[in-house]
């Protein structure tokens, strides 16, 4: 109730994004339970670390896509943002409906491949779109919390459909309502803003991170240690409460508690920038992560795993969000595409390389958290780096007269 009312006193655009996000987290969630129940998933649990590599390249293939190709894409023609969001409906409910019937043969690889990818595509063109979506009024962190909550609700009743209708029914029927659930994604986002005039922009030439600004490339450092934290701790949690006998139940226990730490952290990020700017946020967020570490690495138990998996879904939310309006704000319009591209396949990079971290060293409780804990100071004393060395008077940088990064005219072709 509190969600509807706060999104009825947002621009009707915003409202018309709030529905397409809400329908995307349901989509979502309906396939990946329906991918669950497939072979995509189903290994015998002796298996598992020797799944973890082909598990993790699949999860970074679709980031390979993005950065060369469909970021700059976006950026070139206005638009683009809009048109990415119904594209990317449109195909994941032809591919979720080819997927139903294939659900047992290699070709699931594939398709899951193509449903991967679209769904980065749309989470991509909504972050990049946000911006047009608020008036001055509604700062963009604001907005970016208030669809978040909106996925992760859509998600978890997305989870229980999907989880009914299997039960119920069959994958397949399961896979057929997600396809119908992303036509009808298709449908509000005609609505979503659109420019009055669709020319296409000048092209960007040479290297597009000349015109970030510095605050933004630190902030980058430090939401990559935040997102290599939550790949380490997942797989590190997943095969250390194994060992130690609490098995399914307590890596249930700690992923639950990550979502609410997550729910919580996009519900008081907003508040919590009227005290701190975004990369003091962000950094405040690792500082937390690491703190819990630290108390975890003292005295481990599934409670303290569940208060460490809390916090780390609360700081990688809430620093999450921070992020993405540093980019809304800082990055200029003709690369906004390109640079939440190019960020997200460093992200998912960070968190490959910390769950291959947590997977080829047989980590105890203790020597994990401590690693964790040096991952996320770790990023803060690199992102602090940056930013000095990035503003020192040799560093070249094109800043705006509000902090954000100006196009040079010889960079534009």
């Amino acid at each position: 109730m509190i969600v509807v009312r706060s999104i009825q006193k947002a621009p009707l655009a915003f409202q018309r994004l709030a529905v397409v996000q809400a329908i995307h987290g349901v989509g979502d969630a309906m396939v990946a339970v329906a991918l669950a129940n497939t072979l995509f998933f189903n290994v015998p649990v002796g298996e598992a670390r020797d799944k973890v590599g082909l598990y993790l390249a699949l999860t970074m293939t679709p980031f390979a896509v993005l950065s060369p190709l469909v970021g700059p894409w976006l950026d070139r023609r206005r638009g683009a943002y809009r048109l990415g969001i119904i594209v990317s409906a449109v195909g994941r409910a032809g591919l979720a409906l080819t997927l139903a019937s294939r659900t047992n043969r290699l070709s699931l690889y594939p398709l899951a491949f193509g449903l991967l990818v679209l769904s980065r595509v749309h989470g991509i063109s909504r972050s990049a779109i946000v911006p047009n979506a608020l008036d001055d009024e509604k700062p963009l962190i604001w907005g970016n919390a208030w669809l978040s909550v909106i996925s992760v609700a859509g998600a978890t009743v997305g989870a229980g459909i999907a989880a009914g209708l299997q039960h119920a029914f069959s994958t397949k029927v399961s896979l057929w309502s997600a396809a119908i659930v992303f036509a009808a994604m298709a449908v509000p986002a005609f609505a979503l803003p659109k420019p009055e005039r669709g020319e296409r922009r000048k092209r960007v030439t040479g290297d597009f991170r000349a015109l970030l600004t510095s605050r933004l490339i630190g902030a980058g450092v430090a939401m990559g240690a935040s997102r290599g934290s939550v790949g380490f701790l997942t797989f590190l949690l997943a095969f250390v409460l194994r060992a130690r006998g609490d098995g399914t139940k307590g890596f249930a226990v700690a992923v639950a508690a990550a979502g609410l730490g997550g729910l919580l952290g996009s519900s008081i990020a907003p508040a919590l920038r009227r005290v701190f700017r975004e990369q003091v946020l962000l950094l405040t967020a690792l500082a937390a992560m690491g703190v819990a570490a630290v108390f975890a690495a003292s005295h481990f138990t599934l409670t303290t795993a569940a208060i460490v998996a809390g916090t780390i879904g609360l700081g990688s939310s809430a620093g999450r969000l921070a992020f993405d309006s540093l980019v809304q704000r800082d990055a200029p319009e003709q690369i906004r595409g390109r640079t939440f591209a190019r960020y997200e396949t460093i992200f998912q990079l960070c968190w490959v390389a910390g769950a291959g971290l947590a997977t080829l060293i047989p980590f105890h409780a203790r020597g994990g958290m401590r690693t964790l804990a040096a991952i996320c100071f770790g990023g803060i004393a690199l992102s602090l780096y940056g930013l000095i060395k990035r503003n020192s008077p040799n560093a070249p940088l094109a800043v705006g007269p509000e902090g954000g990064a100006e196009l040079p005219s010889q960079d534009l072709a």
